[in-house]
């Protein structure tokens, strides 16, 4: 049961991350289909950091949970930079945002693919990243839902009781009303589109020292994309997203464990996914100007 319960966590912490960076960026406007390559980014920059730390030096587990923090901060700097791709094509060429996405996922998992058959870095298709198993205990696990939660409550403060929040919700709303009060409106755009990459990148990060015993092989296993539907599921509530990102968790570490039926059981979660997200459309209401590019003239 405490098996079945830490693996349920890892997947509350990997998806709750990955829909908060994708609400993050549509609440300005900017509709974000590459919360899975973002998280790829971030995940090989994590092992990639960790892998560095094993070739220097021999002296690592007494510091496991201080490299981890710098492995995360380093792979949330690196999805952050990553993201400034999105927003060269989002807001200075005003691509279509489906097309950008989709380049997004593409790129960082022809990257991560790249990277991880490197000779010398990468073992056999994979990164092996694992600083301390340690990180694996029941104990680490609470500990990273707990800080997952103090994230998503600090983001719900935000766009309820700050003014910045008010404004970032209303870039992805009424930009034109906004712009109209003298506040630029690309500008938050370009901010909120950075952050929500970076957030990615740190689902990327939990993905690795959760899902992956802590190696990387050059994906992470689709649950970008699962933590868009429970962000789309959620209407882009956070708390709405934290009770489907708890529901899915369940489902998808009672899915791991299931045996004897082939892999119908892991494919499962995803099906059921589907199905949600198709009768959630019904009732589904983004903000009003996303995926709209931002034009002046129309004010």
């Amino acid at each position: 049961m405490e098996a079945i319960f830490s693996l349920a966590l890892g997947f509350f912490v990997v998806f709750t991350l990955g829909a908060i960076s994708g609400m993050f960026s549509e609440r300005s406007g900017v509709v974000n289909l590459g919360i899975e390559g973002f998280m790829t980014i971030g995940a090989l920059a994590y092992v990639s950091f960790c892998f560095m730390i094993k070739k220097t030096t021999n002296n690592y587990e007494d510091l496991h949970i201080l490299y981890l923090i710098i492995g995360a901060i380093f792979s949330m700097v690196v999805a952050g930079i990553f993201s400034l791709l999105q927003t060269l094509m989002v807001l200075k060429l005003k691509t279509d945002q489906i097309i950008s996405g989709t380049v997004i996922n593409l790129l960082a998992q022809g990257i991560a693919l790249f990277i991880v058959h490197i000779q010398g870095f990468g073992t056999g298709g994979t990164i092996l990243g694992s600083i301390s198993p340690k990180l694996l205990s029941f104990n680490y696990f609470v500990a990273y839902a707990v800080f997952t939660m103090l994230i998503t409550v600090g983001i719900g403060l935000y766009f309820t009781f700050t003014k910045i929040g008010t404004r970032h919700i209303a870039a992805g709303e009424n930009p034109n009303a906004l712009d109209a009060a003298g506040v630029k409106v690309n500008k938050y755009r370009f901010i909120c589109i950075t952050i929500s990459g970076a957030i990615a990148g740190l689902a990327g990060t939990m993905f690795v020292v959760t899902q992956s015993l802590q190696n990387f092989n050059g994906s992470v296993q689709g649950l970008g994309f699962i933590a868009l539907a429970i962000m789309i599921i959620g209407q882009w509530r956070v708390n709405l997203i934290v009770m489907f990102s708890i529901v899915f968790s369940i489902m998808f570490s009672i899915g791991q464990k299931i045996t004897g039926l082939n892999s119908l059981p892991r494919a499962l979660p995803f099906i059921m996914s589907i199905v949600v997200m198709v009768i959630a459309s019904k009732w589904s209401s983004p903000p009003q100007a996303s995926g709209i590019p931002f034009d002046k003239t129309l004010r």
